[in-house]
């Protein structure tokens, strides 16, 4: 019985994989790169829906230096920007289901990227969604 168990483990370690790690969905840092503005900001307890005029929220990312500069001149601290002006560090990381964007070694949420926008999805429950544009 000893080597049955022995011999079934060693199956389950040979036949295992680590095809999960790889992301086929990954986000290529050229898609990211360059400017865009926050626009919307969803989610929430509350159920928060606010719509910002593209241009008043930007996030400039360059993948080469793996910095994000915002300029935010938005004053009414009712809006959720995110992080104030400033310039961050960020990445994209890569785990087995959906890629995360990490700024200032905070992970924001899971990027997903449309045709000339992207949202960031926090995972927490009852999290905020940001939509940015081009």
């Amino acid at each position: 019985m000893r080597y049955l168990c022995v011999i079934l483990f060693s199956i389950m370690l040979i036949g295992c994989s680590n095809d999960d790690d790889n992301n086929n969905n990954t986000v290529n840092t050229e898609q990211i790169q360059g400017k865009w503005s926050l626009v919307n900001v969803s989610g929430g307890f509350a159920g928060v829906d606010q719509d910002i005029e593209k241009g008043l929220i930007e996030w400039d990312f360059n993948s080469d230096t793996g910095m994000v500069t915002i300029t935010n001149t938005i004053t009414d601290s009712s809006f959720n920007t995110i992080l104030p002006s400033g310039m961050y560090s960020y990445s994209i990381s890569a785990p087995a289901d959906a890629d995360d964007l990490i700024v200032n070694d905070v992970n924001l949420g899971r990027i997903n990227f449309e045709n000339t926008s992207f949202t960031v999805q926090e995972t927490l429950v009852d999290g905020f969604t940001f939509r940015f544009e081009r």
